[in-house]
């Protein structure tokens, strides 16, 4: 593999990697406004909705599913990959829905609107900072 090759994967490993830590923490705010927090202790109620999205994302397979296809997609456009991750995130939710089953169905849609908002709104920029910070050139390909 040549060197512009790598450092181009490294790039995009670092954007998902920025992206995915973005979700995460966001994915945690909004489950806090929509469920609520324990008063005394806001930091644990945080860390807390932070395991459980880290746990949900891995034993699903998502993060696995992103960083495969954030490193592989090589379009030049800015919304198919956001498009990609948010469907990805519907899938691999839909899944932990399924296995969990102690959700009622507005809870689920509450979760699912938020956190595919989320996901877009951060691969979106994702791609805007990619894009900027590694241009697409077919000569590295």
């Amino acid at each position: 593999m040549k060197e512009p090759t790598r450092m181009l994967i490294l790039k995009r490993l670092a954007v998902w990697l920025i992206e995915t830590s973005s979700e995460v923490l966001l994915l945690a705010l909004a489950l806090i406004c929509l469920f609520g927090y324990d008063q005394h202790a806001f930091g644990r109620s945080v860390a807390f909705y932070i395991g459980g999205i880290v746990l949900l994302s891995i034993t699903t397979g998502y993060l696995l599913s992103t960083a495969v296809g954030r490193t592989a997609w090589r379009g030049q456009k800015l919304w198919p990959y956001p498009a990609i991750a948010t469907a990805l995130f519907l899938i691999h939710s839909q899944i932990f829905f399924v296995i969990s089953g102690g959700s009622t169905r507005s809870e689920k849609l509450s979760m699912q609107a938020t956190g595919s908002c989320i996901v877009f709104a951060c691969t979106f920029l994702g791609s805007v900072v990619l894009r900027k910070w590694a241009p697409y050139s077919r000569k590295y390909l």
